[in-house]
């Protein structure tokens, strides 16, 4: 894991920014590369590098210049098919240097050109400038797992694995992006599309590369998961190639030259990759475990987990004063809000890790893949079913359709939605589009578009995957929105303490198989068959919905009972708890005196949520970010 760093002017132009401004950019990812430091300067162009060294300790340096010359890297990220790709590049003629990955990619690209992503497995964001033909490609792994991103500064393009890297460059002038901005209140999520909170600032999605040459710069999606389920296995096959895919990813997952730990929260997605650890890595297993609230069931769980596997085990408690600490603090590292409460605990626990390995394999994506949110997994039947209600069209009994009726007015207030992305957006708000005209100062609200720019995002990703049931389309839109704002915040939140994180989940040759595999196997809804009429939350609160049905199948082969069943609980961060007690007297401090708050909210609103935060909830979560935030960034401006 790296910190990558590019300034790329148009051929035959000098890139404007000297030396120490370009170290300061590069040494602002610090944190990301703390092993070693490269720079690479050559007629229009400038790389820098900062590094983490995980494999080939003494080698590895970049920026890395290829054996003829023609083409400069600078790279992020692990590739898992190193070996094979190193023996097919070798029988074509090409003679390593290196045990390093970082040798793999640049003769990938040599061989291979642009197609050179088909070939890699593993997470990765780069950068190539090839001289021959005075092109800058640029990707991004197909899940997002490393970030990469990007600006065009007058007729130069700048670009690197954190917005503040960009942010330190002499000729950027920092302002908010407020279409991102509310839809940051909305979901949580510091991107929309390839939008960032910064005017200007963009990123590749993932999946995409960017090629920039003669004057014009052109962004492709190269990969997505399967859009059609193939004739399907019987069930026990398709657990048992779970199992055996899973397995090899894990194995792939665990190639390091230094320790190796895991993520355990003792919920069956990481204590199944725990097991799995074990099968490849027969002795000295560490696990770690960290959460807001020492009665968690969470430590109770991944302790039992530990013991079983006969781990090396540590845990970490954060309180409410050093959580607060560590949010203000993680936000000006980072110069972006915080995605989610979680996002403290994992920098904290990464910090501890930090002491005894290099890596961390983590349960992250389980969920996205194999249905662990079961009703948002189900709901396109909800969708589907208003839309049949409000035409006349159910096919039901009307004692059914009335049934119906009920159940999703219950669960969503309406039966018809505009699009599927409305319904989507729906059943994932946290301050629905409703509220805002009465949140936001009308100024802001009108900048921000309405959110006609989010709403239409949405509704592309649904268009994209037309032809298919609408729980199909439910599930790849929850994989691409939900994963990526889930990869990304562990990359900043692990990349902030100089911990590689690993998801063998997100893995694509994992992926492509799973995506083929029927619904009915990930999520258990034999009750549906009988309930037709019913909304995913009504079907949920029968236990009717069971998630994750296949994991759970191998996870059963694998752990003990009480593990292997343990129902699906959030991560234990106390913050509603912490605004209403132990915050109460910031919070409202906060909101009443923040410059950028004042400015962007309306104060009416704004005293209403700082005089009750019991009240408020959740609410505050993003409204105090931005406000930290705003206030970090803007309220010198």
């Amino acid at each position: 894991m790296c910190g990558i760093l590019g300034i790329v002017a148009q051929p035959g132009e000098q890139v404007d920014i000297d030396r120490s401004a370009l170290t300061a950019m590069r040494d602002e990812m610090l944190s990301r590369g703390p092993d070693g430091a490269g720079i690479f300067e050559n007629r229009n162009l400038a790389f820098a590098h900062r590094r983490l060294a995980i494999r080939d300790l003494t080698g590895g340096h970049q920026p890395w210049v290829s054996d003829d010359g023609n083409c400069v890297l600078v790279y992020n990220g692990e590739i898992y098919n190193d070996d094979a790709l190193r023996d097919e590049l070798s029988a074509a003629g090409h003679r390593f240097k290196s045990r390093c990955d970082t040798e793999v990619v640049m003769e990938a690209y040599r061989r291979w050109g642009i197609e050179c992503v088909q070939h890699l497995r593993g997470m990765f964001a780069l950068g190539i400038y090839d001289f021959q033909t005075d092109r800058l490609f640029l990707a991004r792994d197909r899940f997002g797992i490393k970030p990469l991103y990007f600006s065009m500064l007058g007729r130069d393009l700048v670009f690197a694995s954190s917005v503040s890297a960009i942010l330190r460059h002499p000729r950027v002038s920092p302002m908010p992006n407020l279409k991102v901005a509310s839809h940051y209140l909305t979901t949580f999520r510091v991107t929309l599309g390839r939008e960032t909170m910064y005017d200007g600032i963009q990123q590749l999605q993932p999946a995409e590369y960017l090629i920039a040459e003669a004057g014009r710069k052109e962004i492709v999606r190269y990969w997505q998961p399967p859009q059609k389920s193939q004739d399907p296995i019987d069930y026990e096959s398709a657990a048992a190639e779970l199992d055996s895919t899973l397995q090899e990813s894990v194995r792939c997952h665990l190639a390091s030259d230094v320790p190796v730990g895991a993520f355990v929260s003792g919920g069956v997605d990481s204590n199944t990759i725990l097991s799995m650890m074990q099968t490849s890595q027969t002795s000295g297993l560490k696990a770690f475990c960290g959460g807001g609230d020492e009665a968690s069931p969470d430590f109770t769980y991944a302790r039992r987990c530990a013991s079983h596997f006969d781990c090396d085990y540590d845990e970490v408690h954060v309180d409410a004063g050093d959580y607060l600490e560590s949010w203000q603090h993680l936000v000006a590292q980072q110069r972006l809000p915080l995605s989610t409460p979680t996002d403290v605990i994992i920098n904290r626990l990464a910090e501890r890790m930090k002491q005894h390995v290099g890596v961390a394999l983590g349960g992250e994506g389980a969920d996205e893949l194999l249905c662990g949110y079961a009703v948002q997994h189900w709901s396109g039947r909800d969708f589907t079913a208003g839309q049949s209600l409000q035409a006349g069209s159910y096919k039901g009994t009307p004692l059914e359709a009335d049934q119906c009726r009920e159940s999703l007015m219950q669960q969503y207030g309406r039966l018809q939605f505009g699009s599927e992305g409305d319904h989507y957006l729906a059943l994932n708000s946290l301050i629905p589009t409703t509220v805002k005209p009465q949140l936001l100062q009308p100024w802001a609200w009108k900048l921000a578009e309405d959110d006609h720019c989010m709403r239409g995002h949405y509704d592309q990703m649904f268009g994209d995957r037309d032809g298919e049931h609408s729980h199909r389309k439910q599930a790849a839109v929850i994989h691409q929105v939900n994963l990526e704002a889930l990869l990304s915040r562990l990359d900043r939140s692990t990349m902030a303490a100089g911990l590689e994180a690993r998801v063998p989940y997100a893995d694509h040759v994992l992926v492509d198989k799973m995506f083929r595999l029927p619904m009915r196997y990930k999520i258990d809804v034999a009750e549906h068959e009988r309930a037709p009429h019913l909304s995913s939350a009504s079907l949920q609160q029968r236990g009717s919905l069971r998630s994750k049905r296949l994991l759970r199948t191998i996870a059963q082969r694998r752990l003990p009972t009480e593990l292997a069943s343990r129902k699906k609980a959030s991560f234990p961060t106390p913050v509603a708890n912490w605004f209403a007690g132990a915050w109460q007297p910031w919070v409202q401090q906060k909101l009443m005196t923040s410059p950028f708050a004042r400015n962007l909210f309306q104060a009416e609103p704004l005293a209403e949520l700082a005089s009750n935060p019991a009240a408020a909830g959740m609410w505050l979560w993003p409204i105090v970010n931005l406000s930290v935030w705003g206030d970090q960034e803007f309220a010198a401006a």
